[in-house]
């Protein structure tokens, strides 16, 4: 009788241990793809130093290939995300550049020569935001973290 209950005692670690090993592997997966993507957008974005539309397509495709997650429940990306937010250089207020798109990603232009003519530096560059998701079965819910990333200044005018 106690060989069966250090056996069971055993089989109870071996299961927990797996678990926590998947979990890790579900949670690396989601921090991959939600990287992934944010460094696909600035690099599309650093390419044409804009955000223009054949990059949108360029990136959308991408964004399906890879997996990444669809929109759910909204129309436009003007429905997910903000319209606007404020800059972490100098307190610029970004407007949404990707007002349309079928994944849930949202594309900020910030331009910092507007309202400020005595600038250092002066031009344009845009944040990005996407999101790594963990779907949690057990609790029935959706964690959702927000990954952000900038690009370089764009047409830089030094004063």
């Amino acid at each position: 009788m106690k060989e069966a209950i250090a056996n069971a005692g055993v089989f109870n670690l071996i299961i927990i241990f797996v678990i926590v090993l998947i979990m890790l592997f579900i949670g690396s997966l989601s921090y991959s793809r939600g990287f992934k993507a944010k460094n696909k957008i600035v690099e599309e974005i650093e390419k044409d130093q804009d955000f223009t539309a054949s990059t949108q397509a360029r990136v959308e495709e991408w964004l399906g290939n890879i997996g990444y997650r669809n929109i759910t429940g909204y129309d436009t990306a003007a429905d997910r995300c903000a319209n606007s937010i404020s800059g972490s250089n100098g307190g610029y207020d970004g407007i949404l550049a990707n007002t349309q798109g079928q994944f849930e990603y949202c594309v900020y232009e910030f331009d910092t020569c507007a309202g400020n003519s005595n600038s250092s530096k002066c031009g344009k560059y845009y944040r990005v935001i996407t999101y790594m998701y963990f779907d949690l079965p057990v609790l029935g819910g959706i964690l959702k973290l927000p990954v952000t990333g900038e690009t370089m200044i764009f047409n830089e005018v030094t004063s």
